[in-house]
């Protein structure tokens, strides 16, 4: 009887409310108690292009984390949802997940779900897709000589457009505020041909080391041209690429780089799938929550 009592008074004095920039200190502490390696920099920058909810205790504390991200009137990604088994239990994470479907309306959503979250999400309808790899590790340069066949430019400012119109071709939704703070905070690599830009990488300081992502381009020979660049600049040092490219020569050649597979989440869909318009594929993820 008195642990019925207990729970009942857990499920009431938790109370979900918008997440603030004053809350990612709490947010922070939160990844770092389930081992995600996110920098406050790195919270930061997801709050600032998407939105966000914590579930508080009676004292104001952020015990669980859940944001989400439009990409237009009828795409959404969702992520970063953090609960601790003890909270699960009391449901703290289906009234995050709640408080986003009311906030996203009619939106198709997807999520890369972890292995402690995929249970939940399958009860809320969202259904299996893929999988996402999570290659890292400290990279050396590749063997061999660079092919010959594309020419690889750094970014320059000017290529923003162009860039966000690529992202959404490949991606199947427009992500151009996202696009656009990360061509604040990264270095990148092109490929035109005719004039046009065909293909993009985007590399940025995240969690350990530096992220390579999103990857776009229009087939793996491609994708390896773009990434290969960022591979010798850091060489030696923490490199993340995470990617859908479950077989073939990009996934290989993140491997012969010293970036192995440490982990991998499950893409999961709830509505509509958005998929590529073009040639153009996503080789590289910004981050697993936005996708």
């Amino acid at each position: 009887m008195a642990h019925g009592t207990a729970r009942r008074r857990l499920d009431y004095e938790l109370a979900i409310r918008p997440m603030t920039e004053a809350d990612i200190s709490q947010a922070h502490q939160l990844s770092v108690g389930v081992s995600w390696p996110h920098r406050p920099e790195d919270w930061r920058f997801v709050l600032e292009v998407g939105h966000g909810f914590v579930a508080c205790d009676a004292i104001d504390r952020a015990l669980a984390s859940a944001m989400w991200w439009p990409y237009g009137p009828h795409f959404a990604t969702v992520g970063m949802v953090i609960t601790s088994p003890r909270l699960q239990m009391q449901g703290a994470g289906r009234r995050l997940m709640d408080t986003i479907f009311e906030q996203a309306g009619d939106r198709d959503l997807r999520l890369n779900a972890t292995r402690a979250g995929y249970r939940l999400y399958r009860s809320l309808d969202f259904q299996p897709i893929g999988r996402i790899f999570q290659h890292q590790g400290r990279v050396q340069a590749p063997a061999g000589a660079a092919p010959d066949e594309f020419t690889v430019r750094p970014v320059t400012a000017a290529d923003g457009d162009a860039i966000a119109q690529l992202d959404a071709d490949a991606y199947g939704a427009d992500r151009s505020r996202v696009m656009a703070a990360l061509m604040k905070l990264a270095t990148g690599t092109v490929i035109e041909r005719d004039g046009a830009l065909v293909g993009f990488a985007l590399c940025r300081r995240f969690g350990r080391g530096h992220v390579v992502g999103p990857v776009v381009a229009e087939s793996d020979e491609a994708a390896i041209a773009l990434v290969r660049p960022h591979v010798l600049a850091h060489d030696g040092q923490f490199l993340r690429v995470d990617t859908a490219q479950e077989q073939g020569k990009f996934g290989g050649f993140l491997e012969d780089c010293g970036m192995t597979v440490f982990d991998t989440v499950t893409t999961m869909i709830r509505g509509r799938n958005h998929g590529p318009s073009g040639q153009a594929r996503t080789f590289g993820l910004v981050t697993q929550a936005l996708g």
